[in-house]
């Protein structure tokens, strides 16, 4: 006996779709929210604040490269000066103010790492163990660039500066669990390229994901016009 109401196929029939469900507001509003969810999860992808894998963002088709000169920590010029009130020297650990120091002088300042301690030193421009005051850093000529941002990274504020020609100094951790600092010059593809003040520098211009897998923070200045 064949339930009521059952439609029984015949062979080569397939079942047509029934349009009214499709009109169901259940069916729009689960549409609406998995809409919010892609949305959300693109803008948190890129936009978002917080640590992220050192390789990502937008895709640049072409390699593009600022023209970051790069200072190395070990130079003997300054390899032995002591940071500040810290026993460390810039040879040893001078990784930030070297990296400060290449994105000013990349503004046109006459800077080098050996100087920059210099300031920062008769300025308390470190903590007592020896970090950077990254503000502090921006005085060394006033007026000609400030200290713009140091917190979480995310891709956008990444990509937007080096769109607009400004390099970033991000905070990454290398493989022993050292802290280290480099200079984001440029980009080509998902790979953010880097000049780095230790010895990986060594070879130039190289992608970041070599150093490290993550960006745990960044810092930008922003060079002042008169």
């Amino acid at each position: 006996m064949r339930p009521r109401n059952l439609t029984v196929l015949g062979e080569g029939q397939t079942p047509s779709l029934n349009w009214r469900s499709l009109r169901h507001p259940g069916v729009f509003v689960l549409a609406g929210i998995l809409g919010i969810l892609v949305v959300f999860s693109a803008w948190y992808y890129y936009v978002g604040t917080r640590k992220i894998p050192s390789a990502g963002g937008l895709y640049f088709f072409s390699k593009y490269v600022l023209s970051v000169p790069r200072f190395a920590q070990d130079d003997p010029r300054w390899a032995d000066d002591e940071l500040g009130p810290a026993p460390s020297t810039i040879g040893q650990e001078g990784c930030a103010v070297s990296a400060a120091a290449m994105v000013l002088a990349f503004y046109g300042q006459d800077i080098d790492p050996g100087r920059l301690n210099a300031f920062l030193s008769d300025n308390a421009g470190y903590t007592p163990q020896g970090w950077v005051y990254w503000e502090k850093a921006a005085d060394f000529h006033p007026g000609l660039a400030r200290h713009a941002y140091e917190d979480l990274p995310s891709y956008f504020l990444i990509d937007w500066n080096l769109k607009r020609g400004n390099p970033v100094i991000v905070r990454i951790h290398l493989a022993n669990g050292v802290t280290h600092f480099v200079v984001v010059v440029g980009k080509a593809g998902f790979d953010y390229l880097i000049q780095d003040p230790a010895s990986g520098g060594l070879k130039g211009v190289y992608p970041l994901r070599e150093l490290a897998p993550e960006i745990e923070a960044l810092r930008f200045y922003e060079k002042l016009t008169s």
